[in-house]
């Protein structure tokens, strides 16, 4: 798991910044990046909630230019998207941030102003672009809940990521699959005496398998289930 920033640009009100930490709190991200922001008093810390560390912790810089020293990516965040014709505004979606999960090192997640966003020329310093899904009646959500739900997006596919490798199944290889589908053929042959019937089973079990996620110890278990119900049949 790389290591994530939110980084939050010229932020107008200190309530936000806040919010924003506490937001951070609730999804287990600690590392919070102000740039120019405004005097953090006391409506900073009552927003801020059970995330008051996260606010306190932030470090604060003068310049955009300061985070390519210190992340190795950027990933920036627009409410104002556009066609194929203008690639600088052409986002993806916060379900397909599992491109920044696969990466090492400092990720900086960048939230722009409230009233401009970012600007164009600090988008092209980014090295990706993520826009959420809102409706057209009123696009803008607030800062904190844009941090929320990139927050919330993130922590989802790492989640998903680490059950994946604490799964203790082997997936069964392409040669059990076979024998597998084989040996419900032969099942299915001994079964049906209508050619249209033996097709649809077959292709139905072919669908099913293409969907599901098969274990190599599952093959095997049905593998020798088929193959005795079909010993059973013909012998009768």
């Amino acid at each position: 798991m790389p290591d994530f920033s939110v980084i939050l640009l010229e932020p107008k009100y200190q309530g936000n910044i806040g919010a924003v930490a506490r937001a951070m709190k609730n999804f287990g991200f600690k590392n919070l990046i102000l740039i120019n922001p405004p005097e953090i008093g006391g409506e900073a810390r009552a927003m801020s909630m059970h995330g008051r560390d996260v606010l306190e912790n932030a470090t604060c810089l003068n310049s955009f230019n300061e985070l390519k020293e210190r992340f190795d990516f950027l990933v920036a965040t627009t409410a104002i998207t556009a066609g194929d014709r203008n690639a600088l505004r052409s986002p993806i979606l916060p379900g397909q941030l599992e491109t920044a999960l696969d990466l090492d090192g400092n990720i900086g997640l960048v939230f722009g102003r409230e009233d401009y966003g970012l600007f164009n020329k600090e988008i092209l310093m980014c090295d990706l672009l993520v826009s959420i899904p809102t409706s057209a009646e009123y696009p803008t959500l607030s800062l904190s809940h844009s941090v929320a739900i990139i927050l919330y997006e993130i922590s989802k596919l790492d989640k998903i990521k680490i059950k994946k490798k604490e799964r203790k199944f082997r997936e069964a290889n392409r040669k059990e699959k076979e024998i597998l589908l084989e040996k419900f053929d032969d099942l299915v042959d001994t079964l049906y005496e209508n050619d249209f019937k033996c097709r649809l089973a077959k292709k139905t079990f072919r669908t099913l398998m293409g969907r599901a996620f098969i274990s190599g110890r599952e093959s095997f278990t049905l593998i020798g289930v088929f193959r005795r119900a079909n010993d059973r049949i013909r012998r009768r």
